[in-house]
């Protein structure tokens, strides 16, 4: 079970949560330097923030995000979560997946598209390793709605999400937490120059 000292900070409450995010390294952020050229964009992001605004590709998923909480509430038990929740051992990893077990052993995550995948692309399949890492999970539901278009509006292609289980890979993790221990060193020799 994770402790409730590593329940940092809810995104209901969403410029505490980006400053609690700040200095730590995200799911967000982790999968995306875990390439070679995302890590050289993730160094830069870090010395040179900014704000991402939502387009109206984002905005479908922030509006369907909540009612597919609920669904995977009611077909596995998994409690919404919108809280920032740092690792056992090291609070500058930290990750908010979008569902949690009670018993804290399955994440959620929800994502939307515009093109059905066969499987959790790789950026989402780190994100959700970084979020197991974070939470000490064994397991990920990943929820993925289509995203259609009716009279220029988007709209869910399907009546429910596709759901695939990804299971925890701790050597996944491993190499995560050696790109996360990279960033942080970035970060330290960005303030000692």
């Amino acid at each position: 079970m994770i402790s409730a000292s590593r329940f940092i900070e809810s995104s209901d409450n969403r410029a505490a949560w980006l400053e609690a995010r700040r200095p730590a390294i995200t799911a967000t952020e982790i999968a995306k330097a875990a390439t070679p050229a995302g890590f050289i964009s993730a160094v830069d992001e870090r010395r040179n923030p900014t704000e991402i605004v939502a387009n109206e590709y984002m905005q479908f998923g922030n509006d369907n995000e909540d009612w597919i909480a609920r669904w995977l509430k009611a077909e596995f038990g998994l409690m919404p979560n919108r809280w920032l929740i740092a690792a056992e051992g090291n609070p500058l990893h930290m990750a908010t997946p979008d569902g949690l077990s009670l018993d804290h052993m399955v994440t959620g995550e929800i994502k939307t598209g515009g093109t059905e995948p066969k499987s959790p692309p790789r950026i989402h399949r780190d994100q959700m390793q970084w979020q197991m890492h974070c939470t000490g999970a064994e397991l990920t539901k990943y929820a993925f709605m289509l995203r259609g278009q009716v009279n220029g509006l988007f709209v869910p292609a399907w009546m429910e999400p596709k759901v695939w289980d990804v299971p925890r890979d701790d050597a996944r993790i491993a190499a995560l937490v050696e790109v996360a221990a990279q960033l942080l060193q970035k970060d330290m020799e960005e303030v000692a120059s």
